[in-house]
């Protein structure tokens, strides 16, 4: 790459070659937040399981499939099989199924479990597909763009950042750890007493980082009265996408609006 094609690439709106990912990130932040509430709104484990399958497939065309797997089957094996399994066991219901030792399985528990389930996994879902999809940096420049403080993007920035870093710098120590002797992989109270001499250093690093960071941007005269520049400029937001944008938050409000008409009828 010579000078000048480096130099020009500045020149341009930051852009990706994905769809998804070239969105606004605030245009990003509202699509998905709505799919999220909107399972938790309508309460049907239909809709929201299906939720949880078309982000998957929205995972597939952004080309994040893979970091989306990696997170969310976390989510997945934790919030689905446990809060599916104590909404099931402990809900009251009328047709008992089975029931032993204090735990009552009913068809009511168990549609209210599914509902629960579907719901906190399509939201969940929609927020690691936002996480996934959106550099921080992007997000905090568009939320500067819209009035926000720049020393407010900053924390919110650092904050976001400090908790990647804090698994980056655990990992390595880990590994160091294990390049000592010391074990660091077996059961859980292996590892726990594994984890426990980490602290120390992890906690000193994260205070010594963030004084670097307050000194590196001091430095750079973050603080100075007058209007800061950027090195890079984020795509205008389309009439397309504005259009998408409405559509989505019309469907949420429908949702509302269904959610509502539906419990006043029954009541």
């Amino acid at each position: 790459m010579d000078n000048r094609t480096f130099a020009n690439q500045f020149l341009e709106p930051k852009r990706t070659g994905n769809f998804i990912k070239d969105l606004n990130p605030l245009s990003k932040l509202n699509i998905f937040l709505a799919f999220g509430l909107s399972a938790l709104i309508l309460g049907d484990y239909r809709y929201g399981f299906g939720m949880v399958v078309f982000l998957l497939a929205v995972a597939v065309l952004a080309g994040c499939l893979r970091s989306y797997l990696k997170v969310y089957w976390k989510i997945l094996l934790f919030f689905g099989v446990f809060l599916f399994g104590m909404k099931a066991a402990f809900s009251p219901g009328e047709q008992i199924l089975w029931q032993k030792w204090g735990i009552h399985i009913s068809v009511e528990s168990l549609h209210s479990a599914l509902v629960l389930t579907s719901g906190v996994l399509a939201f969940c879902a929609a927020v690691i597909m936002f996480v996934q999809t959106t550099e921080w940096s992007d997000l905090t420049y568009a939320l500067e763009q819209k009035g926000v403080s720049h020393v407010t993007s900053f924390v919110i920035l650092s904050a976001f950042q400090s908790i990647s870093d804090l698994g980056v710098n655990a990992k390595v120590i880990m590994e160091s750890q294990k390049a000592r002797g010391i074990e660091t992989e077996g059961n859980v109270i292996r590892r726990i007493k594994a984890y426990i001499p980490v602290m120390g250093p992890l906690v000193l690093n994260a205070i010594s980082s963030v004084e670097e960071k307050s000194i590196a941007m001091d430095a750079r005269a973050f603080s100075a009265a007058g209007t800061h520049t950027y090195l890079l400029e984020l795509p205008k937001v389309k009439g397309g996408e504005k259009a998408l944008v409405a559509v989505v938050d019309i469907l949420l409000v429908l949702s509302v609006v269904w959610r509502v008409a539906g419990w006043l009828i029954l009541n």
